[in-house]
Formats: C-alpha cells, structure tokens, sequence
C-alpha cells in the first residue's frame, strides 16, 4: 500500500455525506418552526393594531367608516373576534362600513366569538384574554385588553379544547 497517496476512502466519504443530509433536514425542520412562529407573532400583532385603531378611532370620534347621509357621529367602535377573522366595526347612526382583517390560513382565534366595545371615553369592559393559536405548530400567545384599553401580547399556553 502506498503511504503518499492523499485520497479519501469510501468510508470517509459516505460519513461526511450522511452528516450533511442529518444537519440539512434538521435545519429545514427549524426553518419550518421558525416560520410558523414568525405567522402567529405576525397575526397577534395584527389583532393588536386592530383593537389599538378601534380604540383611537372610538376616542376620537372618527367618523370616516359611516355613510355621510344624514351627518354621521359615531357612538364608539367595535371590533368583533369570530374563529378566523376580525372585523372592525363602528357605532354609526347611519350604515356602517366595517373593516375585515381575514387571518392567515392555520391560525384561529381559540374563543369562538368575542366583541369588545370602545366608546369615546373609554374601554368598557375588565381584563380581557384573547388566545389566538397555530394550528400548525400547536402553539398559543395572547392578547390582553386591561381595563384601560391598554393592549399587550405574551406567550401562553393553549387552552384545552
């Protein structure tokens, strides 16, 4: 056998062959998580801006979702939790035009509905837990409303079905 020769034996190369294919469907397994987690956070932050716009529109007093006949005012706004969507809904004296936020395809609001009412002075209602989940992943965060309107996520746990 020849000491010199600098090759590599077939060992070594299937070796390093099934280590890269393990490293590389490991990674495609986190990349996919990771996505998914990436979806959920997007949604709850969607949510939020949501109850956030009904909030500021309701103490404003902003008028620009009703029809202009006769003078529109609004007696606060709405925004409506259904199983895979949110509406935004004012309290116009004439027809109102709500505002549909769909959600992404695997993620679902875990309450089966839920309106939260805004009014011109404030939040009306207590603390409120709005669990929104990943079907996919199987994952939870929330979105709590205080008792000043005050909107804040976090993770949580899924509640049982």
């Amino acid at each position: 056998m020849d000491k010199n020769n600098k090759s590599y034996t077939l060992i070594e190369i299937l070796i390093v062959t099934a280590i890269t294919l393990l490293l590389s469907g490991m990674s495609l397994v986190m990349m996919g998580s990771y996505k998914d987690d990436r979806l959920l956070n997007s949604q709850v932050n969607k949510f939020s801006k949501a109850l956030e716009f009904a909030r500021d529109k309701a103490m404003a007093g902003d008028t620009g979702l009703c029809s202009a006949n006769p003078t529109p005012y609004v007696n606060g706004y709405s925004v409506v939790v259904n199983p895979t969507e949110i509406q935004l809904i004012p309290g116009c004296n004439t027809s109102p035009s709500p505002v549909v936020y769909p959600l992404e395809r695997g993620i679902i609001f875990v309450t089966p509905s839920l309106a939260i009412q805004f009014d011109s002075q404030r939040y009306q209602g207590n603390t409120i837990i709005i669990p929104i989940k990943n079907t996919t992943t199987n994952r939870c965060k929330s979105v709590t409303i205080d008792e000043t309107g005050l909107v804040t996520n976090a993770d949580s746990i899924c509640p049982a079905p």
